[in-house]
C-alpha cells in the first residue's frame, strides 16, 4: 500500500505541474450538477451516480442504491471577422470585415444512469448509464455568390456546420480491493458517434487559363456539400479510488475510445458561373455555347448535385486523469483534478466517397466534367473522392478546482473553475467548424436541495475563450482546397445543467 500511495502521489505531481497541462477540443464539459457545479473536480469525490463518468470505482464506496439524470443546455456565443480574400486582394463573397455570429441555439445534452448493489462475489457494485463524452455543434452562414459570379442562385443557410456527437452506453462495475481503503471501477462501453458536417469550398475551374471560361471571378467554383452519417465503436474507462486517511481521497482514471468508421450519405452541390457573355452568338468564343455541351455546364449558371456514399475515420483520443479531495470539515470538501488528453492522436476528418450518383447529361459523359465533379481517382473500377479537412492538433491537458459547502440538511453549494488548453493553439487549419483559440477559464457554481430521498441540482458555467486571428488561407495537405479560414475568431460558452437524483 505504501508503494501505490507514494506511485500515485507522483502521478498526481506530474499531472499537475507537467507544462502544457490543460484540454479541449470536442471532448465534453463533464455531466451532473455536482460536477459541473464544483468545475468538473470530481475524480476523488465520485459519490453518486455520475461516477460512471469521472471514476467508476467511485460506485463501490456509494452504499445506496442511485437513480439519476440531468440536461446540460448549451449555448455557444461565437463571432468570426473573416479575411477570406485570394492571395490577400481579391474577395470572394465571404462576408470579410463585419462580425459574423454562429447560429443561436441552445443545445440540450442529457444524461442519466443508475446503481445498484448486487450481492456477487461478495458485494460487486454494477450501473448502467448513457452519457456524451464527446460533443460539438456549430453552424455559421459566411458567404454569398458574388453577383458578378451568378446572380440567380444562393447557398444554403447552414453553410459551415459541425453537429458531432459520441454517446457512450457504458456498463460499469466495481469493487473494493482493500476494504474503505481502495477500490476498482472498470465501466465497458458502446459508442455511437452521430456527425453532420458542412463545408464551402472554392474549386479551381479545370478549364485552361486562357479559356474564357475560367477569368476571374470564374476561375474557382463553389461547392457546398453535407455529410451525414453515423457509427458504432467500444470503449474503456477505468479507476482506482484510494481513501488514503478519513479526509483525503485519490482518484486515478483512464479513458480509451477505439476508433469508429462513419458511414452515410453526401450531397455535393456545385453553384456554377453565369458568363452570360459567352451564351449569345457572337461571343468571345466565336459561337454560341448550346444547352447540352460541356461548356454550357461551365457557363449557364446553373446547380448541378451529386450525391454519393461515405466513409471517414473518426480518431477518438485517449486521455488519464488524476485528482484529491480533502475533507476539511463535516461541511467543506476541496477538490483538484488534472486530465491529460492525448489530442495528437486525431487527425481530422477525411470523407471518401463512393458510389456517386444524380450526375446527368454533359456532367455525366464529359471527361472534363465528370472528373471535376466526382474528383475521380484510380482506385480500379470503383469510383473513388474525398475531401480531407487535415489538423495538427498537440496533446493537451486541464486543470480544475471545486469546493462543496453542505449548508445544511436541505442545502448543499458548489463552486469551482477550470483553465483548459487548446489542441490546437499552433495549428494554422482552425475553421469555423472548430473554434477553439486557445487556453480557457471557466467559472462554475451550483446549488443541491435536499427533500428526503431526493436531491434536486441547478448548475451554471461560463467559459472565456481568448481571441485568435489566422492570418492566412493554407492548403496543408495540398489537395487544392484550403484548410484554414482566415479572420479573427473570439468566442465564449454558456451552460445550465438541471438534474433530479433518488436514493433508495
Amino acid at each position: 500500500m505504501s508503494i501505490v500511495r507514494h506511485a500515485a502521489t507522483i502521478l498526481v505531481i506530474i499531472a499537475l505541474f507537467c507544462p502544457g497541462i490543460m484540454a479541449g477540443g470536442y471532448e465534453n464539459s463533464g455531466i451532473g450538477t455536482q460536477a459541473r457545479g464544483m468545475g468538473g473536480a470530481f475524480r476523488a469525490v465520485v459519490d453518486d451516480w455520475t461516477a460512471a463518468y469521472y471514476n467508476p470505482a467511485g460506485y463501490a464506496f456509494i452504499y445506496d442504491n442511485q437513480l439519476g439524470a440531468n440536461s446540460a443546455f448549451l449555448h455557444l456565443r461565437n463571432e468570426l471577422i473573416p479575411s477570406y480574400r485570394l492571395d490577400g486582394i481579391y474577395e470572394t463573397g465571404v462576408f470579410n470585415d463585419q462580425v459574423n455570429v454562429n447560429k443561436h441555439e441552445i443545445y440540450s445534452n442529457p444524461a442519466g444512469g443508475f446503481l445498484v448493489r448486487l450481492p456477487i462475489y461478495g458485494e460487486t457494485v454494477m450501473g448502467l448509464s448513457a452519457f456524451q463524452p464527446f460533443d460539438y455543434n456549430i453552424a455559421w452562414k459566411l458567404y454569398d455568390l458574388p453577383l458578378a459570379y451568378n446572380d440567380s442562385l444562393t447557398l444554403p443557410e447552414d453553410q459551415f456546420v459541425n453537429n458531432f456527437d459520441v454517446v457512450a452506453f457504458q456498463l460499469t462495475l466495481a469493487r473494493e480491493l482493500v476494504e474503505d481503503k481502495v477500490s476498482f471501477g472498470l465501466g465497458i462501453q458502446v459508442l455511437r458517434a452521430d456527425l453532420i458536417f458542412n463545408s464551402v469550398a472554392f474549386r479551381d475551374n479545370p478549364w485552361e487559363d486562357d479559356s474564357p471560361l475560367n477569368v476571374r471571378p470564374f476561375d474557382l467554383i463553389t461547392e457546398w456539400n453535407t455529410n451525414d452519417g453515423n457509427g458504432w465503436g467500444f470503449g474503456l474507462k477505468g479507476g482506482l479510488l484510494f481513501n488514503l486517511n478519513e479526509k483525503l481521497n485519490l482518484g486515478v482514471t483512464a479513458n480509451l475510445p477505439f476508433d469508429i468508421t462513419l458511414s452515410g450519405s453526401s450531397r455535393l452541390e456545385y453553384y456554377m458561373p453565369k458568363i452570360t457573355s459567352l451564351l449569345v452568338p457572337g461571343s468571345e468564343s466565336g459561337e454560341e455555347i448550346l444547352p447540352g455541351t460541356t461548356e454550357y455546364l461551365f457557363a449557364a449558371g446553373g446547380k448541378i448535385v451529386d450525391t454519393a456514399d461515405f466513409e471517414c475515420d473518426l480518431k477518438l483520443p485517449f486521455s488519464v486523469g488524476a485528482g484529491l479531495a480533502y475533507q476539511v470539515n463535516d461541511k467543506l470538501t476541496v477538490a483538484f483534478d488534472a486530465e491529460y488528453t492525448f489530442w495528437s492522436k486525431y487527425e481530422g476528418l477525411d470523407f471518401v466517397f463512393t458510389n456517386h450518383r444524380g450526375l446527368t447529361g454533359a456532367a455525366d459523359t464529359s471527361d472534363i466534367a465528370k472528373e471535376f465533379f466526382i474528383a475521380e481517382l484510380p482506385f480500379g473500377d470503383t469510383v473513388l473522392s474525398h475531401h480531407a479537412y487535415p489538423v495538427e492538433w498537440q496533446d493537451a491537458g486541464k486543470v480544475m478546482m471545486g469546493i462543496r459547502y453542505k449548508f445544511n440538511d436541505r442545502l448543499t453549494l458548489l463552486g469551482g473553475g477550470a483553465v483548459d488548453q487548446s489542441p490546437a493553439r499552433e495549428a494554422t487549419e482552425i475553421t469555423p467548424q472548430f473554434v477553439d483559440t486557445g487556453t480557457k477559464y471557466s467559472i462554475n457554481g451550483g446549488v443541491l436541495f435536499h427533500h428526503g430521498q431526493w436531491d434536486f441540482g441547478l448548475a451554471g458555467s461560463y467559459t472565456d475563450y481568448p481571441d485568435q486571428t489566422v492570418p492566412d488561407l493554407v492548403d496543408s495537405n495540398e489537395d487544392g482546397l484550403f484548410d484554414s479560414f482566415a479572420g479573427v475568431y473570439s468566442a465564449a460558452t454558456y451552460e445550465t445543467v438541471l438534474s433530479f437524483q433518488y436514493r433508495f
